[in-house]
């Protein structure tokens, strides 16, 4: 969704863990319970080179969806669905010869007895048989066409299989050799994404309820960042300095040089050092029912809301966001500093389609969507910045609450 904000800035905004329930302020959500799935293996620490902030080691994990969300937000339907909008029959049948170069393939899909036509629009129902025999290249150009039309959900946002492979992306979960199969057969590059948009095609094949929710989880899969702060890299002054920014408490450096004096403690998790009410929600998924303002929270509810100890409900309302931004923000240039909040502006329209938190060491705070499927997580803005330029041509700017101007 888009937010404006001027003329020069326009704000708008979409990772995913099984769990166990907190309770906080009166609102439910649910937090990963284990950080790595058992099998999961874990990838390799990293360290960050030194700054303002210390020194920071990371590590990625994979979050899933907890059960009950995915069970009411799963698809009603596991029948294929391409709709086509007001384009005539005629001209439906010739984009698909035109982009499906097999030509038995194309004959298929453009069978009429598969199709309805009403006032609405064009509506194609391919065969599930039909759609592994569509080449990459050709699925990528026919996907591409279907997610400029809204109401193809499942191609305007693929499922995204993060690892490289759907072999990496799948360790852990307990999918058959069919599944995978099917999966490997119609998953399409788009850039270095690898992407899956036959959920209700896959879903047709399944025969058990288990096999069903190892599936939705393993979709719902989300990389997050795990942060640790090495507390030996600068003064308790100077990372206090940093990470409280003159707005938190001041026991921050009481903290800090407290866990110094244990020879044995060197690091700490950044969780601990953030704001409250990024606390209570980072690695967490929404409660959809929780929602008071009529929306759920998406990127610019929680980017604009970092430093609020109790989060503004009304940001979650894009006219409110924007009116809030030109109030509270100020346009900053590089460095950015904790807190700062980063829109990622669409070079051709001006709309401002996704924002998120800056932390350190391009380290940023994101939710990327409205979705409830999809939790508050920490990630390289590179990678935050990769998801995005898949569908917009990109511009990052940073915007620094003006009560925060020189608060270091």
């Amino acid at each position: 969704m888009f937010l404006s904000v001027a003329a020069a800035l326009v704000v708008g905004g979409e990772v995913r863990a099984s769990g166990v329930q907190l309770t906080g302020e009166g609102t439910a959500q649910t937090v990963a319970e284990e950080s790595v799935s058992s099998a999961q293996e874990e990838k390799q620490a990293r360290l960050s080179d030194k700054g303002p902030w210390g020194q920071l080691e990371t590590f990625e994990v994979l979050l899933e969806a907890p059960i009950e969300l995915i069970r009411a937000s799963e698809p009603t339907s596991v029948r294929t669905r391409w709709f086509f909008g007001k384009m005539q029959g005629d001209a439906v049948a010739d984009l698909i010869r035109k982009i499906v170069r097999q030509e038995g393939v194309a004959e298929k899909l453009c069978d009429r007895d598969r199709w309805l036509e009403e006032a609405e629009g064009v509506v194609v129902f391919p065969r599930t048989e039909d759609l592994v025999q569509i080449q990459k290249e050709d699925r990528l150009a026919l996907y591409a066409e279907l997610a400029k039309i809204q109401e193809n959900s499942f191609h305007v946002e693929p499922e995204i299989l993060y690892g490289g492979s759907v072999e990496e992306w799948a360790k852990g979960a307990e999918l058959t050799e069919r599944t995978l199969d099917f999966i490997k057969a119609v998953s399409y590059r788009q850039g270095s994404m690898l992407q899956f948009s036959d959920t209700p095609a896959l879903l047709g094949l399944l025969s058990t309820e288990k096999e069903r929710m190892a599936v939705l989880r393993a979709l719902s899969r989300t990389p997050s960042l795990v942060a640790k702060i090495a507390l030996n890299t600068l003064s308790t002054e100077k990372l206090a300095a940093y990470w409280h920014k003159g707005f938190r408490l001041k026991d921050t450096s009481s903290f800090m040089a407290s866990l110094k004096r244990h020879k044995n403690i060197d690091r700490i998790d950044l969780l601990h050092l953030l704001p409250a009410g990024i606390r209570k929600i980072l690695y967490t998924f929404p409660d959809p029912s929780s929602s008071r303002s009529g929306y759920l929270p998406d990127c610019h509810w929680s980017s604009l809301n970092f430093f609020n100890t109790q989060p503004l409900d009304r940001l979650a309302d894009p006219v409110q966001a924007t009116a809030y931004t030109l109030e509270k923000f100020t346009p900053v240039e590089p460095p950015y500093e904790l807190g700062d909040v980063l829109f990622f502006t669409d070079t051709k329209t001006g709309d401002a389609y996704h924002s998120c938190a800056y932390l350190a060491d391009d380290i940023v705070f994101t939710k990327n969507g409205r979705s409830p499927l999809q939790p508050w997580v920490l990630m390289h803005l590179d990678n935050v910045k990769q998801l995005y330029d898949m569908h917009f041509s990109t511009k990052v700017s940073a915007y620094r609450r003006k009560d925060m101007m020189g608060a270091r």
